[in-house]
């Protein structure tokens, strides 16, 4: 079904900024929608950035205009061709009245869906003030339509790229399970300092795990800060052998898990295993019986780099320093856009 994108008022930023809105009918989630400068439509195909944020977004266009991680200025910057869509999630925060949710992106073929909504409209570009159906001939009769011409306007990704930041995590994992159709054009998932899931079943370390072991594996790079060191830590020895689904001591080491990157957000000179202590760690004897939790090895490992590493004064500017800087690293280095 084809709804209504508008332009943004007052367009702040080089290309063109749309805005979902529910005159035509309703969207699965109200959407931002960027499109950078270099990209031409009239293709049939564009890559596709799909943005999960975080918490502290009143709505779609603070979201574009104020947050601090500028997802469209790095867009914009990195000179790749992708446009980037965006579904307000809500607005979170600790205690009550938070109405930030995830859950829709779980079911079905929710991602496919919302992805050919977007585009279907984006493809028009209508304006219901102003639009004239091209189909639709003068007389009103279909007499006079030139049946050699495609009457169809349809626009379909080429590479899509998952990103998230901060609470937009479990979105994140929610998405990759419903693209349905569209899970061919999955390119690579990014989180940055996004790993909070550690009660989640399974633990938000595990399930990317298992997704770089599966059939239909994509590359996954997260970049993390001080608040998701735990969940990020077990990740990157998971990957590497060192540990089990549980966080303790793989032994003997398997062999590393190729497709998965974790780098650690901020700037640190010695190697991430000095800062983990990770050789001391693997030398102790392993528990004997049950091992309480946060006992692991990963638990501990964490704990290490957490207290090692000089972390900035202020730790927001650094969570949304990682969600700005990595991602334009990343769209730059990124040689299949």
């Amino acid at each position: 079904m084809v709804l209504y994108l508008k332009h943004a008022k007052v367009q702040t930023l080089s290309g063109t900024t749309y805005y979902s809105d529910p005159l035509l009918g309703t969207w699965l989630k109200p959407t931002g929608v960027y499109v950078p400068p270099n990209i031409k439509l009239e293709a049939g195909y564009v890559n596709v950035l799909l943005w999960l944020h975080g918490w502290y977004v009143d709505n779609i266009e603070q979201f574009f205009n104020k947050d601090r991680s500028r997802v469209r200025e790095q867009v914009l910057n990195s000179n790749r061709q992708i446009i980037v869509i965006a579904p307000f999630l809500g607005t979170g925060f600790d205690g009550e009245g938070s109405s930030y949710t995830v859950k829709a992106l779980a079911t079905g073929n929710w991602a496919e869906r919302y992805i050919t909504q977007v585009l279907d409209t984006l493809a028009l570009e209508q304006d219901p003030e102003k639009y004239q159906p091209k189909w639709r001939p003068m007389d009103l009769s279909v007499v006079n339509l030139d049946p050699t011409i495609n009457w169809e306007y349809i626009l379909r990704p080429a590479k899509i790229v998952v990103a998230c930041h901060s609470g937009g995590g479990t979105g994140m994992r929610n998405v990759v399970n419903t693209l349905g159709k569209y899970r061919k054009n999955l390119a690579a998932c990014w989180g940055f300092d996004c790993l909070y899931g550690a009660r989640a079943t399974p633990d938000d370390a595990n399930f990317w795990l298992d997704f770089s072991r599966g059939a239909d594996a994509r590359p996954v790079y997260i970049s993390y800060g001080k608040s998701t060191v735990p969940q990020s830590v077990k990740l990157d020895l998971l990957r590497r052998g060192l540990v089990n689904a549980d966080g303790d001591k793989q032994d003997p080491q398997i062999a590393e898990q190729q497709g998965i990157t974790v780098e650690l957000g901020v700037p640190d000179s010695r190697p991430i295993d000095d800062l983990m202590q990770l050789d001391a760690l693997r030398a102790a004897p392993k528990p004997k019986g049950k091992v309480n939790a946060g006992d692991h090895l990963a638990d501990h490992a964490a704990a290490n780099l957490k207290k090692a590493v000089t972390w900035p004064a202020d730790l927001m500017e650094m969570h949304y320093g990682i969600a700005r800087d990595r991602l334009l690293a990343k769209l730059t280095a990124a040689d299949f856009l």
